[in-house]
């Protein structure tokens, strides 16, 4: 089971930060889950809200903020991170989901600047996800071989056939689903669809031994937890991968 930590170690550290990145892969995951925005100059940041009230007490939109003052503002001692401080600080075998937000704002450009900076880094090990799946048509119509991962939210999960649909038209590496998910009507024929066509399954807020235990009998190639060392201990003596 490949062990992703959500936003980082965010059940113990500071989201989406590079403390949290970096204790997510001390404690064994095999790579992280993060989010990326753009700012007002351009710069692919990362931050899981598309403002920065939660996680750095700042009042103001990312798309209205210049990198320089977003990083004014600290949680626990960290400033927000850009995708290319990320990629620089991760070894390179470290897996790195990156979502794209997208769903709430658009933001022009940004699908072609993380798929510019992944290519340039390793992208064998990457894979770009978002719950807006306009975005991975246009991430699939740049690149025919990097790894797209389909997000699925509530939303999602009352059109699974239309989803489904799309996933096979531009060729998905993932159907990232909430653990919630299994008790979604048609789950089990999603789950066999995914099986019978090579789509992984991932399951995202997989946090507890019983999510763990599902995914397991699931079938799942991944999980993305907030929860690092209780889902390494939980996986401990299989194979990850």
């Amino acid at each position: 089971m490949v062990i992703l930590g959500h936003r980082g170690y965010s059940g113990a550290y500071p989201e989406n930060t590079m403390l949290s990145f970096q204790k997510a892969l001390e404690y064994k995951a095999d790579g992280v889950e993060l989010d990326v925005h753009l700012s007002k100059d351009g710069k692919m940041v990362v931050c899981h809200d598309e403002d920065m009230y939660r996680t750095y007490g700042k009042h103001a939109w990312i798309k209205d903020e210049t990198l320089n003052e977003m990083r004014e503002y600290e949680s626990m001692g960290q400033k927000i991170p850009t995708l290319q401080e990320v990629f620089e600080i991760l070894p390179t075998s470290a897996i790195i989901d990156v979502e794209l937000k997208t769903n709430v704002i658009h933001y022009e450009g940004l699908e072609k600047g993380v798929l510019d900076l992944i290519n340039a880094n390793n992208p064998e090990r990457v894979w770009i996800s978002s719950f807006n799946h306009s975005s991975l048509v246009k991430i699939r119509e740049m690149d025919k071989n990097i790894k797209l991962g389909m997000l699925f939210g509530e939303e999602h999960l009352k059109s699974l056939n239309e989803s489904m649909k799309l996933s096979l038209k531009i060729g998905v590496f993932s159907y990232n689903v909430p653990t919630y998910a299994a008790g979604v009507e048609g789950f089990d024929e999603f789950l066999a669809f995914a099986k019978a066509n090579g789509i992984k399954i991932v399951f995202w807020d997989s946090n507890t031994v019983e999510d763990f235990d599902f995914a397991r009998k699931s079938g799942a190639y991944a999980v993305i937890t907030n929860e690092v060392e209780r889902a390494v201990n939980f996986f401990k003596g299989e194979s990850n991968r």
